[in-house]
């Protein structure tokens, strides 16, 4: 790997005389699919059964970070209960959550993928260039997910990180850093974070990515957007000579 001196923090990879980096990582639910409304429905379907009613903002903000630390936060908010008390409720919410989601992913709708995706992270693999995927759900879901668009065993994607599976999730860079980890670099790899949330970008800032950038009409402040999967492969991929 050969990279100019002035190739750092989060700019535009396309800005310098570099080769590709060692590893992209792909937010799952904000970039590489379109299955954040199913997401938000299963969620919506468990808060309802439980008898907690949440309006659209916030159920949008929920379904950001669909975990049990976010249902917990959302019932101390509401019902201002005891942890021992609110403890069962979460517990129930977030399994009832759980089986809907996999429920709908085994027998519902097929998964809708991003355009570009499949074209995007096959030049990728064939260019040598390691994937990971981090995701604002849990590590079963997101396999799940991953499994339904049938990706998995097809060598596209190294490694997937839940974000049960790290003491601190975003906005902390412990996923990104546990993706790399998997994938067999070291701390001097060169990363690229392709973030669909604020707290995703924020966590690439944090695991100091070399390129963190968002896709289409999502634009985070402090990283580049590109306006599609298209546009970066093109920045991904393109070569200079050194």
């Amino acid at each position: 790997m050969y990279l100019s001196d002035d190739f750092s923090g989060h700019g535009d990879p396309a800005e310098t005389n570099r080769t590709l980096p060692d590893l992209v990582v792909f937010d799952l639910l904000g970039v590489l699919m379109r299955e954040r409304p199913r997401i938000v429905a299963c969620l919506s379907a468990a808060l309802t059964t439980a008898d907690l009613s949440v309006d659209a903002g916030e159920l949008a903000q929920l379904a950001l970070s669909p975990t049990r630390p976010g249902i917990a936060r959302l019932i101390h908010r509401r019902l201002r209960v005891s942890p021992e008390v609110a403890r069962p409720l979460v517990g129930a919410i977030a399994e009832d959550f759980r089986e809907r989601v996999l429920g709908s992913f085994r027998h519902g709708e097929p998964i809708l993928a991003a355009p570009g995706v499949a074209t995007l992270l096959a030049e990728l693999t064939a260019d040598g260039v390691h994937v990971g995927i981090d995701s604002d759900l849990d590590g079963e879901l997101a396999i799940a997910l991953i499994r339904r668009a049938g990706w998995s065993g097809t060598g596209l994607i190294e490694a997937v990180v839940g974000s049960d599976e790290v003491t601190a999730p975003r906005p902390a860079p412990g996923q990104i850093e546990e993706v790399r980890r998997r994938c067999g670099w070291g701390s001097d790899a060169v990363v690229v974070k392709v973030a669909g949330s604020p707290d995703d970008a924020l966590a690439g800032i944090a695991a100091s990515c070399a390129w963190v950038c968002s896709v289409g009409s999502d634009r985070f402040p402090g990283v580049d957007s590109v306006s599609d999967l298209g546009e970066l492969a093109e920045r991904l991929l393109k070569r200079v000579l050194v």
